[in-house]
């Protein structure tokens, strides 16, 4: 069962300017962040994020909407019987785990379970 939108992210290539933006812009607070990798905004109910092409889903830049789910392996089944393209599975430890798909439409979304 999905239990909520997690994030929505931007892929950018210079976090420093990317996070001075943000804050500066928006009044953002920001909440974490791992050097040049990520940074996550307070955005209310849905974290605003910042990724680094690394990291990304999508590193051909656009917005990522990820969705946490609590199991990973039946969304993983569903995604594939739907006919969505995995283009990502990623294990980051503690953290938890993703996987990226394309939906029916070409848009990235990406899933994030906690362990």
């Amino acid at each position: 069962m999905l239990k909520r939108v997690q994030s929505v992210y931007y892929t950018v290539k210079d976090m420093n300017r990317a996070v001075e933006f943000y804050t500066n812009v928006f009044g953002m607070k920001l909440k974490f962040r791992d050097g040049d990798n990520w940074a996550q905004f307070d955005g209310g109910n849905v974290s605003v994020a910042l990724s680094s092409p690394a990291e990304s889903a999508s590193a051909e830049g656009g917005a990522v909407v990820a969705m946490e789910v609590d199991d990973m392996t039946a969304y993983e089944k569903k995604l594939l019987d739907a006919g969505a393209t995995v283009i990502q599975r990623r294990d980051m430890g503690d953290h938890g785990k993703v996987v990226a798909f394309r939906d029916s439409e070409g848009n990235i979304v990406q899933l994030f379970a906690k362990i």
